[in-house]
């Protein structure tokens, strides 16, 4: 494959359901394909297995030069809407260090959080330096400055609470965190969960709680446990199994995870938080909902930065949990209303496909493909914020791991912490495919869901007459015109039917995209210095921040989803140095 070979605008969202890729795009895929299996085993040990995953890896990245596309004009530097995004995500990573930068509470030894590098310390000099050099850079008016931080205030209007109530939290242990007050805030969020003192550790960073325990499956793996009463460990037991449930990825209460059952919650912890932090009670709960997770002991350190500054400030600086609490929604049955909840106001509703005709009911085939088309895409697009933000949340464990040799992260991936996890991305990404795709999978072979539609459709007024047939008729057409979106294999497999080119899906179209983002996102690891004394001096060549660029891309994204996606890239490679330049030239 040569540079310039790949027509333009492949990875488009215009293109998106189409059925085919270039040829050229075979290697990518095959390694992609080859990573996969790496990841099945195949009877390699492990060890094995992570030898042969860091080379493909790096030989995939180095091919991605060949499909890397130009920025189009409106999204380059000197449009009016760059100057706009890149001032308030500028605004948004002055505010970067205030998400976990302080320990108010450590009992487990988190010694990663105390040693994470913060690019931008969030000292009101050096914020101050850094906006003036921005309204330098691009010629801000005062209104337009202020216009900026009015927008980026909003954003971040729940920020101050966060910190409010950590410190409150941190004043409910007390100056001596004593070992019963720990088991009493814990019980205070879980309920009467019969822990002793000695079994619960805490952390408390700016905007977050962990609590951790000692476990071994549903065991607590400490001195004299089975010489507690029956109870007890039966007591315990339930919980853990409880906590093991409810331990999934997609979470209403995004960047915690896990176990929460709101009439656990103490009112009484609820009513002396809300006293000290002046909020209303019911803002309290709903605030804390997002800031607690409970966690193994043994595995603190291979989830506090991942959680901590991975995630937590896609929730602070961004919107990300806006699609994590839509997430259970993907897999629902498709209903009568479906359309403009994930297609957005104006999206057709399913219903709207259906009309009566001369006393039966009739298929408006054209209607049902327009409703799909939006509807899809919606699904689409809430589905790739979840592989996107674990991608960014790796891709600062990768910054610390770099940045910190000796502190290095363990890691589930075949591929080392100081790198992407190109093999996590893919199961990630098959995963949300397959969520999205279930209501249309049904529909479209499953006489019992199609029976369901029919009943919603016929309470609505349509005739009986020709129901039935309209809606499974309706199912197949879905099937067979969106097919690209239903395919989750990665082999690189020629179109067939006569077709030139390789056989494509959005499966395949959202892996080459994100690997195209973690291409450039590898870029800015290699700036990286493993020197402690020299991360305070970063922000004074803002192109060496890894925190500004993934707060960067991550505004721009939530611009518009569907679009920016598929230019995210190019903007880390083409746009974020110039516009970095701009700004460093001017700090002072």
């Amino acid at each position: 494959m040569s540079a310039g070979a790949v027509p333009a605008g492949v990875l488009a969202p215009s293109r998106l359901f189409e059925p085919t890729l270039p040829d050229e795009y075979a290697p990518l895929l095959s390694l992609l394909f080859e990573l996969e299996g790496l990841m099945a085993g195949g009877g390699l040990p492990k060890a094995e297995r992570r030898a042969r995953a860091v080379p493909l890896y790096r030989e995939l990245t180095e091919l991605l030069t060949k499909i890397e596309e130009p920025t189009p004009d409106e999204a380059k530097l000197g449009s009016s809407e760059f100057r706009i995004w890149f001032t308030e995500a500028v605004l948004l990573w002055v505010r970067f260090g205030q998400i976990g930068s302080t320990l108010s509470v450590d009992t487990v030894g988190a010694e990663t959080l105390r040693q994470f590098p913060v690019d931008l310390p969030p000292d009101p000099a050096t914020v101050e330096s850094v906006q003036r050099a921005l309204s330098e850079a691009f010629a801000l008016t005062a209104e337009e400055l202020a216009s900026a931080e009015r927008k980026v205030e909003h954003l971040t209007s729940n920020l101050e609470l966060k910190r409010a109530l950590t410190q409150a939290l941190a004043a409910e242990l007390g100056e001596d965190v004593a070992p019963e007050r720990r088991v009493a805030l814990l019980q205070g969020f879980y309920g009467p969960v019969p822990f002793r003192p000695g079994d619960v550790d805490v952390v408390i960073a700016s905007t977050a709680l962990f609590f951790f325990v000692p476990r071994k499956g549903t065991l607590l793996d400490v001195p004299g446990y089975a010489e507690r009463p029956k109870a007890e460990q039966d007591a315990i037991k339930a919980f853990l199994e409880k906590v093991d449930r409810a331990n999934t990825a997609e979470t209403r209460r995004f960047p915690s995870f896990g176990l929460y059952e709101p009439e656990t919650m103490s009112p009484e912890l609820i009513a002396r938080l809300a006293q000290r932090t002046s909020a209303k009670p019911r803002v309290v709960q709903d605030t804390l909902a997002t800031m607690f997770s409970l966690i193994q002991r043994s595995l603190h350190a291979q989830y506090l930065v991942h959680d901590l500054w991975g995630h937590t400030w896609q929730e602070a600086l961004s919107e990300f949990e806006w699609e994590y609490a839509l997430l259970p929604k993907l897999e629902r049955p498709l209903g009568a209303a479906d359309g403009p909840e994930f297609g957005g106001s104006g999206a057709p509703e399913l219903a709207s496909a259906f009309r009566a005709e001369n006393g039966a009911t009739v298929l408006d085939e054209a209607r049902l493909l327009a409703f799909g088309e939006a509807d899809l895409r919606g699904r689409i697009q809430v589905g790739t914020s979840v592989p996107l933000s674990e991608i960014f949340a790796d891709f600062m464990e990768a910054k610390f791991s770099r940045s910190r040799p000796s502190l290095e992260l363990p890691t589930s991936s075949l591929i080392p912490s100081t790198s992407l996890k190109a093999d996590l991305s893919i199961t990630d990404t098959r995963a949300q495919v397959r969520r999205y795709t279930k209501p249309y999978r049904k529909l479209a072979v499953d006489p019992e869901d199609q029976a369901r539609l029919v009943e919603e459709l016929a309470a609505r007024g349509l005739p009986r007459p020709g129901l039935a047939e309209a809606v499974a008729r309706a199912g197949r057409a879905l099937w067979v015109a969106f097919e690209p979106a239903f395919d989750d294999s990665l082999a690189p497999e020629p179109a067939g039917g006569g077709a030139p080119g390789l056989r494509s899906s959005v499966f395949r179209r959202l892996l080459l995209q994100e690997l195209l983002v973690m291409a450039d996102l590898e870029r800015s690891l290699g700036r990286v210095r493993p020197d402690p004394s020299a991360t305070d001096a970063v922000y004074r060549d803002p192109v060496l921040s890894p925190d500004l660029l993934v707060v960067a891309l991550t505004h721009f994204y939530e611009r518009d989803r569907q679009k920016n996606f598929w230019q995210m890239d190019q903007i880390a490679r083409n746009e974020f140095g110039p516009a970095c330049a701009a700004v460093k030239a001017r700090i002072r």
